[in-house]
């Protein structure tokens, strides 16, 4: 039917970023949220991710049958869990980078594993953003601070 076997779908909602990863073989959908859990959402956790779901249910739903005529699955009804073990992010400002972080850690074997400390992530976010080859600005930094990413990125 199709060779895609999971979709990494970053979502924002409540002004911060989440990611739904959508697995087509187990029909089972992850969400990696990066936001404390308000009090009355505890009792019932999926709860807070109920719009999101939807609506996320409906817009793949219609893009996802343009690749695959005739597919009418609802993720809706799959299977849901919420990824356990991720940082929290008080005040929702670093949720883009950090769903940006497990998309290129989802997968892999091991376990993911995020960076706590806020001044490091500000400052390594700031580092992905100047070393990231696609950037078109990239190569008008001086020479000297180019050298100096390509020496902090080796470290990686």
């Amino acid at each position: 039917m199709t060779d895609i076997l999971q979709v990494l779908m970053p979502w924002k909602f409540n002004e911060c970023y989440t990611l739904f990863v959508i697995d087509h073989v187990k029909k089972h959908v992850t969400f990696i949220d990066f936001t404390p859990t308000e009090d009355w959402y505890k009792h019932m956790p999926y709860k807070r991710f109920a719009k999101a779901i939807i609506m996320v249910s409906k817009k793949y739903k219609i893009a996802y049958s343009k690749k695959c005529s005739g597919w009418a699955e609802d993720i809706f009804k799959w299977e849901h869990t919420i990824q356990t073990g991720i940082p929290i992010d008080l005040r929702g400002l670093n949720t883009s980078y950090l769903v940006l972080k497990a998309m290129t850690m989802w997968g892999n074997d091991r376990q993911m594993e995020f960076i706590r400390d806020a001044k490091i992530l500000r400052s390594n976010s700031v580092i992905d953003l100047l070393s990231y080859e696609d950037n078109l600005c990239r190569y008008t930094i001086p020479s000297n601070i180019q050298q100096r990413l390509i020496d902090i990125t080796k470290k990686d």
